[in-house]
Formats: C-alpha cells, structure tokens, sequence
C-alpha cells in the first residue's frame, strides 16, 4: 500500500480557511454491541486451496483475516472476525452437472452414492478455515444454499419449481442430520462453529441453473428448523451452536409481503415467505420457533435491491428496525454485494462501468449501506458476500486465473471492496459498542458512525464522504474522555489509497478526503 500523498496532506493541514463541521462524540451512550465482521467462502474458495500455489493462498487469507501492520503502519489485511463456509450440495461431482459458471458447483462431504462421508472432501475449504484461525479468526458460520442433491425432488442442486423447498418429504431428518455430523467433524478439527445456517434467500425462484439454490414456504423453513434443533440436541457438544434462520433476500421480507411473491406462492400468504418477523418470532403464528433450544432472537437478511436513492436506503432501513424492536430481535446483515440491475444507484456517478468491482464506486456504495445497517436498523454484524471470485465478480479479492483456468492456479489482487471493508472489520473488534455521534449523517455528503472497546480504552470513528468535497471537521468528546487521549491514528481507502496509515490533521481538527472512507483511532 502507499503512503499518503504529500501534497494532499499539505493541503488538508492548511484548512483553517473552511468552516469546519461539528461532530459530538459520547462514549458513554451506548447502542447495540457488535458481533463480527465477514465474508463468505463462495464459490471458487474449494479450487484455489485445492490448486493453487501456496503463495497465492497465503496472500489472499493475509487480505482477509491478518490483524498485522507492514513496516509503515499500514493493515496488511482486514482483520475479518467470522468466516461463512458454504456447505455444498455436491454438484460438482455430479454426472450431467448442468449449473453455470462451473465454479458455482459446490462439493458436499457425502459420497456420490449417497452412502457414505468422506472426509477427505472439500479440502479447499478446510485450508481458509485453517488459514483464518492461524489469523486469529477462529469462528465460522456453516451455510447452506440447497440441500445435498442426494435429498431434492430432481436430483439436482437448483429447484424444478419457484414456490416450494427441493427437498424430498422423507429427507428433512437426513439433511438435519448431515450438517450436524459435518459441524462435528469440523469441531474435532478444533473450528469454533458457532451458528449454521441451512436455508438461504427462501423467496428466490432458484428454478434454473445459475447456482445452487432452493426457494422455502414459511411451514418448510418451520420444519427444517425443527428437525435442525432436534439434530443438534443429540449431544452436549452442540449447546452453543445456534441456528441462524432468515438470511431473506431483502429487508422488506422482515415487514412485508411482496404482490409478486403471492402470485408464484398460489396466494398463500401463511406459506409466503414474507413477514418473516412475524412468522417466526410472533407467539400467535403456527410457526413459532423462538422457543427451540438452539434459537436465539436473532434473524438474518440481505440489504438488497429496496434502495436506489439514499432516502428509499433509510426509510426500508428504519422500517424494518420498527418490526426487528417489537420482536427484540438481533439484526444481523448476513450478506451484500452490488448485484447487477437495470436502474442506477444514487451515488454511483453515470461514467462507472456496470460490473466493475474493484473501483471505489461500488466500495462507497457498500459503505453507505453499513452505515445505515448499523445506525437505522441496529445491525449486530455484517458480512459481505464473496470473499474471493475469479475476475473479482461481486468478491472482496480478485482471482486471475492462469489461462482462465481455475485449476491451473493464478494470482490474487484486492478489490476497493476489500479495504473499505477493513476501514470497518480491521478496527471494530467483537465486542465493540457503537456510542453516539452528532454532525455526521448525510449519506449524500459526510455520514460517520462512532464505536467504543469493551475496555474502554479505544474509540474508533469511521467517516463515509461520498462527495466530491473534502470535509474539515471538529471532533468533541465529554471532557472526561477528552483527557484520556493518548494518540490518534488514521487510515484512508479511497481512489489512491488502500486502508493506508494517514494524517487527516491533529488533535480534534481533521479532514476527511473527498469519496473515501476514513477510520480515525483514538487510543485512550
């Protein structure tokens, strides 16, 4: 990574000639206590810890999870706090696999016939685990998209309908079955598992073969969660594994029912899967399931495609936070990437190429929406998608494959993405409270979110400028916490810079650069 540019440091040292903003910091008001930061492991995760060289493994698990600093003081990773493991439907060994891109085809433990495991499968996976908790990231959350092909109604990873589970009637207990003894097996790995996640975005269609996938009826989600609890019942071992239920393709799924879905669900609006909060978490619904023994209060969604203004961004936000506290649920952002779509989002200038990932446009894009995740709906964690693509398709860091071969190896690069993230996950550990902060909300202009240690020995404050003004600003924090200041360091990811070690000023006078994120550490 470089060091910050000279001549933009001298000129953010001699801004007394702007107004500064005002922006209160108070330490002692508390919001919700943050989880974890992370990422997904799909899809092209299983080839490269399989094939390619150790070098270029090495680097890209240094991206995600190194806590380190180079020699200048700079990250040389994002400090990633959880790792979401994509168990497989075995796809990819299947005789006649038709899904597409071939790296979306997932393997599975289970052996071919259906008969028995094998364990020495999905060795590519294994290796990140691995990888992250030499890192020091040692939790992991087991994620399914569709049941294993051996249990669907037509024998393969994608549905043949667009309104029920493909899953066989006799196989809910079987499939229970196979993530618990996979959870076990990893357990005696020494991996920390501490949620699974069997179902994911059940009001997708998931009827043609661009990944593995299976839409979910509400009485579907029911049964499998109750036959998932039953499973992990079977011994002590599992007491602290949780079940993560949602992981809705939208936010509106939490208060809401979507018209088109009640069309492709027969008008059923019991067995619609919207209004999940309800369903789910209301002692009046058939449903019920927050008294299973491994259900928390806690559900899972993706802040997708509700938004293409900022204001429409915020009011789905603050709609759902009003269904997440009647429930006093845990909310936690389980997934997003900028998915393609025939409308521009507001922010994302008319000259950005669809389907570029690695710019800071898609990267500030992300930002908004964890500020908005964490201040207007109270968000407990966030994941990104992918963590690794080839191209850099949707991922945090970018696989170049030697002769667009998968199998052949490559070399890895790190998107935008990556690094904003790390303004984020590298510095607001687990455990971190967000604290209240005043001046900074406009997600047009300057937005900033403030966090406080469990020990209460640092602040971390992330700004988000997505205008093309650089901001002076003005912090302030009670006298009390004002004295503690030891030292105060910053760091920058924007169109020239990379999570890099910065001065944006001193004491409390700073300048936040124009369509950047900038962390600044207050060490007390």
């Amino acid at each position: 990574m470089k060091q910050f540019n000279l001549t933009f440091l001298a000129a953010m040292l001699t801004v007394s000639s702007v107004a500064q903003q005002k922006i209160t910091v108070d330490p002692d008001i508390h919001y919700q206590t943050m989880e974890f930061f992370g990422a997904a492991d799909a899809w092209s995760c299983d080839f490269v810890g399989k094939y390619w060289s150790d070098d270029a493994k090495e680097l890209i698990a240094d991206y995600l999870f190194s806590q380190e600093y180079d020699a200048s003081g700079n990250p040389e990773g994002i400090g990633l706090s959880i790792w979401r493991v994509n168990l497989g439907a075995g796809t990819l060994e299947q005789p006649g696999a038709d899904i597409y891109p071939y790296q979306r085809r997932a393997e599975s433990y289970m052996t071919v016939d259906g008969k028995l495991y094998d364990w020495g499968k999905c060795a590519g996976h294994e290796y990140f685990m691995q990888a992250a908790k030499d890192r020091g990231c040692n939790q992991f959350i087991l994620f399914s998209n569709s049941p294993l092909v051996q249990y669907t109604l037509n024998g393969k990873g994608y549905a043949p309908t667009d309104n029920a589970a493909n899953l066989r009637e006799d196989c809910y207990d079987d499939y229970a079955d196979y993530l618990v003894d996979v959870t076990e097996h990893l357990m005696d790995k020494g991996f920390n598992i501490p949620y699974i996640s069997p179902i994911n975005e059940p009001q997708g269609d998931w009827n043609t073969p661009r990944q593995e996938g299976s839409p979910w009826r509400n009485g579907e989600i029911f049964r499998m969660t109750k036959a998932l609890d039953e499973a992990l019942g079977r011994s002590s071992r599992f007491d602290d594994v949780r079940i993560f239920i949602g992981e809705a393709n939208r936010l509106k799924m939490l208060y809401t029912q979507r018209p088109k879905m009640f069309a492709r669900f027969d008008s059923d609006s019991l067995e619609c899967p919207g209004k999940q909060l309800y369903f789910f978490f209301d002692k009046n619904s058939p449903y019920y399931v927050a008294d299973l023994k491994h259900m928390d209060m806690e559900f899972t969604a993706h802040p997708y495609h509700d938004h293409f203004t900022s204001a429409d961004l915020r009011e789905v936000h603050r709609l759902a936070a009003q269904e997440i506290r009647k429930y006093g649920i845990d909310y936690h952002s389980s997934e997003w990437c900028l998915l393609p779509t025939s409308k521009q989002y507001e922010g994302i200038t008319a000259d950005w190429c669809k389907g570029n990932h690695a710019d800071i446009q898609a990267a500030l894009m992300m930002a908004r929406i964890i500020h908005s995740d964490f201040v207007d709906a109270d968000a407990v964690s966030w994941c990104y998608w992918k963590g690794m693509e080839l191209r850099g398709d949707h991922a945090l860091v970018s696989l170049h494959a030697t002769d667009g071969d998968i199998h052949k190896g490559g070399y890895p690069s790190a998107n935008k993405m990556l690094w904003t993230l790390g303004n984020y996950s590298r510095f607001i550990r687990p455990g971190y409270v967000r604290i209240a902060l005043d001046g900074a909300d406009d997600l047009d202009t300057l937005a900033a979110t403030a966090f406080v240690s469990p020990e209460g020995d640092r602040v971390v404050v992330v700004f988000v400028n997505s205008s093309f003004e650089e901001k002076p600003v003005e912090l302030s924090m009670p006298k009390g916490w004002k004295k503690k200041v030891t030292a105060v360091t910053s760091y920058r990811t924007d169109a020239r810079h990379d999570l890099a070690r910065t001065v944006t000023g001193e004491g409390t006078s700073h300048v936040i650069g124009a369509r950047g994120v900038t962390t600044i550490v207050f060490d007390l």
